[in-house]
Formats: C-alpha cells, structure tokens, sequence
C-alpha cells in the first residue's frame, strides 16, 4: 500500500481559480519545503503560470466528467507519487450550472474524484470578522475546515472555536482578506504571473494560522492501494511524436504526453516559428492550443516549414491539432482588420473573437469515420472560446478528402490532419491513443528508417 498525502480543498464555485485559500496553501508548503503537487478537478489546457510558480511544480488536472475512473487514478499517482503532499482543487457545488445532473456527470465536480481517489475533504469557508460571522452551509462530506478571507488576525482564535465547535469539524487554519490579489487574480490573464511579494505574504499568512501538524495527520489518514502502471502495448519505443513547442504554441494536458510516452512514444519538440523542418522519421505532428494570433506574421512567414507539414499530410501521415494550434493550420487567421495566411491544411478561415470565453464542457459524436474513432464515437473535452471557424476549402480538392467531423462545426479533417476547437484529453480516449500506437497506422508501410 502507499501513502500518497493528499487533500481535497473545497472552494466555492464562484472566484477567482485557482483560489487564494489554495495559493495560500502552495505558498506556505512550499516554503516549508513540502514538495507540493496541485490538482484541478476539471481538464483545461489554459494555462495557469501562478501554481508552478509558486510550487516549481506545473499544475495538472483530473476530471471524473471527461476521463474514465482508472484514467483519472493513474494520472493522479503519476502526478503525487514525486511529491511530498498532493492538493485537489475543485468545488463540491454545482459547476457549470448543472443542476439536477448526477454529480458524476457534471463537469469539473470534486466530489466524483474525491470518492474515487478517497481523498480527505477539506472545506474553505468565509469568515471575514468576528464581528460579521455567518457560517455557510458546510458541503458533506467535509473532514475539516478552513477559514478564508480573515480580516483581522485577533479574530482567529474566537472563529476557530466557534467553527470548530458548530461544524463538529477541526479548523486547520485561515488565510487573509488579500482584496487586492483577489482583484488581480480576477483581471490579469491567466499566463501571467503573481508579483512574488505578494506570493510570500501569501504564504505567511497561511503559515501564521496553520496546523501543520493536523495537516500532515489528516493528509497521512488513508492509504492509497498500490497499482501497476501500464507500460503500454510496444514495451519500446516505436513510434515518434513531433509536438509544437514555442512562444506560439505549448498548451498541452502534461498527462497526454506522459500517456504517449507510455505507449512507446519518443517525443520531440519543434518550433513553428523557428524551425524550417519537421524532425526526422515522424509518425503524428501535434500541434497544441496558444497564441498563434500573437506571432502570426512569424508563422506564415516561415513557409518551409509549411511546405514541411503539407508533406507530412501529403504522404499520408497524420496531424492532431487543438484551439490555436487548428486556428494556425486553416486557410487564414483573420485578426480583426487583419487577415494572414496559415498553413493551408485544414479546410477553414479561423476568425480571432473579441470576446475571449473560457473553455465550455462539450460532447461531440463523430459525423464520419476517422482515425480518431469510428463514426458515431462520443467524445469529451473543452471547446476554445477564442476562435470562430468559417469553412472554405480549396475548391480543387476532392469533397471526401475533406470537411467537417461534427455536425457543430467544430473539428475538420483534410486527408490525415484532423483538428478542432475542442480540447481532448487523450490520456481518456483509449481507442485514440491506440491509432497513434497500432500497427496499422500508415506511416509504419514507409520505408523511411527509425531511429
């Protein structure tokens, strides 16, 4: 049996994410020289620069909603068994607005991973003063509680008792008010990252009201039974996987590129902006979310690397694209007035919206048959909000060659390149991953050497 010391943090499902109780958390951990590992009970590519700057560890996510159960245990011991202590971050109300749905298929809910990886929970309540205290319903189940947005540290001990002894709960500590890092978490982009004064005061104020030693207890609680990590069906590696990786492109889930190299994956990365070919011998070109619109000019200028990928299509070898990366292979990228070329693949203009929404929870059933599933295959994932894609393919080219994959619209294929808005996490799509792995994938039939 392992350890694997682990908590749940519930926060509320509205704020800022990841919350300031759990930055707190990070923060304070961290300068106690806990090796922390962070969790977020839904999938989202967007990245979130704060947590690994504040823990040196990047963030990873779980998601009962999107992944199989035994897809989401490993993914949690690949992630917590390198670490001191694991945190999941996540709220055990309804998120999305899913009222009425069973909780295991609501997105995001913390709930279903919290049962499936017997995590104890502990509940980030507000209690700002002593003078103004209103305890809040207490979500069940809950092991302990936490105090959030303390105003005045004199206040502490009172709270604590009087929490303690309503909710029949420990309380484990607090952290401040903060209002102006709330303030700057809610309006800076999520890839920038958090003054480090304010870090550190964080973390002090977490270490000035924290049990330590209840925490280390209630983390230590439950035994995590042991299980086999698959090593995949090659047990080698036999087959290579270039990714995009630059100041473009780089949003990738950590766990699906773990889950290819346990397939027998070799990656490799490569730059669209700089490099002028795709690296040697490559079976599947990955080619993730990012920021395609800021460095548009750079990427449409570099046309051997174009040329290098319609190549790669050309001789019938496949390409996986999501959120930006598909915005980059369409027809053009419009950026508002502007209108620049992109790679020329997938058969669409893909438009820059003015309103960036987050991702959305989204299932989609495949329209036609595909390496990535046959049709009718139902998948899940998280549909970019920051581009449109408006159809417009070659009209030279044959219609089967090309189109879309969804009746929404969302995911085009031409040929072997396949690419959408919507954010998979292929780590839960077995039968995906097993057509970038099995013997029958076309590349295995050219008589190009492996290295």
């Amino acid at each position: 049996m392992n350890q694997l010391p682990r908590l749940a943090l519930a926060t509320p499902a509205t704020g800022p994410e990841p919350s300031i109780a759990s930055l707190g958390w990070l923060a304070g951990l961290t300068e106690r020289r806990w090796k922390v590992q962070h969790f977020r009970s839904f999938a989202c590519p967007t990245v979130t620069e704060v947590v690994g700057q504040v823990t040196g560890l990047a963030g990873r996510h779980l998601d009962a909603w999107l992944m199989p159960e035994d897809v989401c245990v490993q993914l949690f011991v690949q992630g917590a068994q390198s670490a001191d202590f694991s945190l999941v971050e996540g709220t055990l109300d309804l998120p999305w607005g899913h009222q009425g749905v069973p909780a295991h298929d609501r997105p995001g809910g913390l709930r279903p991973v919290s049962l499936m990886l017997d995590l104890p929970v502990v509940a980030v309540l507000p209690c700002p003063s002593w003078e103004g205290f209103h305890l809040s319903r207490l979500p069940d189940p809950v092991d302990a509680v936490f105090l959030d947005g303390l105003e005045r540290p004199e206040d502490f001990e009172r709270l604590r008792t009087m929490v303690a002894m309503m909710t029949r709960r420990p309380v484990l500590g607090a952290i401040g008010a903060f209002p102006e890092l709330r303030a700057a978490l809610k309006q800076d982009p999520r890839e920038t990252p958090l003054p480090e004064d304010l870090v550190h005061r964080l973390g002090a104020s977490f270490l000035r009201f924290a049990d330590l030693g209840a925490i280390r207890a209630l983390a230590r609680s439950r035994t995590f039974p042991a299980r086999a990590t698959d090593q995949g069906p090659c047990g080698r590696r036999c087959f290579r996987v270039a990714y995009a990786q630059d100041e473009a492109f780089g949003a990738y889930f950590p766990d699906t590129l773990e889950t290819l190299e346990s397939l027998g994956a070799e990656l490799v990365e490569f730059s669209p902006i700089r490099d002028e070919a795709l690296p040697e011998s490559i079976d599947l070109v990955m080619i993730g979310c990012g920021f395609p619109d800021r460095y548009a000019d750079a990427l449409a200028a570099n046309l051997s690397l174009i040329a290098a990928l319609r190549s790669h299509v050309c001789r019938g070898q496949r390409i996986y694209s999501e959120g930006g990366g598909t915005a980059y292979l369409g027809r053009s990228m419009i950026l508002g007035t502007r209108q620049v070329a992109g790679a020329g693949i997938l058969p669409f203009d893909a438009e820059l919206l003015p309103n960036l929404d987050p991702p959305t929870p989204v299932a989609r059933t495949l329209t036609r048959d595909c390496w990535l599933g046959p049709k009718g295959t139902t998948v899940r994932g998280y549909k970019s909000g920051r581009w449109r894609l408006r159809p417009g393919a070659d009209p030279f080219d044959c219609p089967n060659c090309f189109g879309a994959l969804t009746t929404q619209d969302d995911v085009y294929f031409h040929h072997h390149a396949v690419g959408g808005l919507i954010h998979l996490h292929l780590g839960a799509l077995p039968q995906v991953v097993a057509a970038f792995a099995g013997p029958h994938r076309p590349s295995l039939s050219l008589p190009s050497p492996r290295p």
